[in-house]
C-alpha cells in the first residue's frame, strides 16, 4: 500500500515539476540542440590530425556544457538552489565528465566479457572474410543461447539498477554547487522497489517511444547535423519529465545540506 501512495504522489510531483521547467529551460534546449547539430557538422566538417581532434573535443566540451545549463534550468526551476547558474552549470558538466568516465569502464568490461563469451562459446567466423549467416541458431545448436540470453537479461537489470541508483548525481550536483556523483550513491540505498516503476514508467519507456518517432520525424532530413539537431528538440519533453522526476526524488531523499556535508 505504501509503495503504491509513494508511486502515485511521485507520478504526479514528476509531471507537475516538468511543465513548471518548460518555460524557462526551452531557450536552453534549443541552445543545445543546435550545439547537438553543430556538433555532427564539426565531425565531418574539421580536418583530420592533431589540430581537428583538439577543435573537436573543445565543440564537445562546449555541447556538454550547453546540456548543463539546459539541466540546471530545469533543476532551479523548480528546486532552491545553493549556487549560482552558471556555477552551477559548470559544477554539474565536471560531474558529467565524471560520469561519462564510469560509464565508459563499466561499457568497456561489458563489451569486453561478451565477446569473451562469445569467442569461448565458438560464436566466430572460422576464415577470413566468411559472415555468420545465423548466430541465433548456431547458439541454439550447441545449446549456449538460453544461458547467455538470460545472462544478457541480468546485464540489463544491473544497468538499470545502477541507473536507478546514481540517478541524483546531476540534480545535487546542480542545485548544490559541488560535484555529487558517488556521494549520491547512499542516498538511494533500499530504494529500488520504490523507485525501479517510476524509472521505467518516466524515464526508460518516454525515451524509447519518442526516440523512435523523433527518428521517424526526422527521417526526412538527410543533412545528419540538421537531423541530429531536430532529433535533439524532439526528445526535449523527454529532458522535462526526466528531470521533473529527478527533482522529486531529490525533494524526498536528499539529506540536509549540513547532514550532507559532514
Amino acid at each position: 500500500m505504501a509503495d503504491a501512495l509513494f508511486f502515485r504522489a511521485i507520478i504526479k510531483d514528476s509531471a507537475q515539476k516538468a511543465l513548471k521547467m518548460v518555460q524557462p529551460s526551452l531557450p536552453f534546449g534549443i541552445l543545445w540542440s543546435l550545439a547537438m547539430g553543430g556538433l555532427v557538422w564539426a565531425a565531418g566538417a574539421l580536418p583530420e590530425g592533431g589540430s581537428g581532434f583538439m577543435l573537436f573535443s573543445a565543440l564537445a566540451l562546449l555541447t556538454l556544457f550547453t546540456h548543463s545549463l539546459y539541466s540546471v534550468a530545469m533543476y532551479q526551476a523548480v528546486l532552491p538552489s545553493q549556487a549560482g547558474f552558471m556555477k552551477s552549470a559548470w559544477v554539474l558538466t565536471l560531474a558529467w565528465l565524471l560520469m561519462i568516465v564510469v560509464i565508459s569502464i563499466g561499457g568497456s568490461i561489458i563489451v569486453l566479457f561478451f565477446s569473451l563469451i562469445g569467442s569461448s562459446l565458438g560464436v566466430a567466423s572460422g576464415e577470413a572474410g566468411q559472415t555468420i549467416t545465423d548466430m541465433t541458431a548456431q547458439m541454439r545448436e550447441t545449446g549456449t543461447f538460453w544461458p547467455l540470453f538470460v545472462l544478457f537479461l541480468a546485464t540489463l537489470l544491473g544497468v538499470f539498477w545502477f541507473v536507478v541508483r546514481i540517478m541524483l548525481f546531476a540534480s545535487s550536483s546542480a542545485i548544490r554547487g559541488s560535484v555529487h556523483v558517488f556521494r549520491t550513491w547512499y542516498w538511494t540505498k533500499s530504494h529500488l522497489r520504490t523507485l525501479g516503476p517510476p524509472m521505467a514508467l518516466l524515464f526508460v519507456l518516454p525515451i524509447s517511444a519518442v526516440s523512435a518517432i523523433a527518428a521517424a520525424i526526422a527521417a526526412p532530413i538527410t543533412d545528419p547535423a540538421l537531423n541530429t539537431a531536430a532529433v535533439s528538440f524532439l526528445l526535449l519533453p523527454t529532458a522535462w519529465l526526466g528531470h521533473g522526476f529527478a527533482a522529486s526524488v531529490y525533494e524526498r531523499l536528499a539529506p540536509a545540506l549540513e547532514v550532507d556535508e559532514g
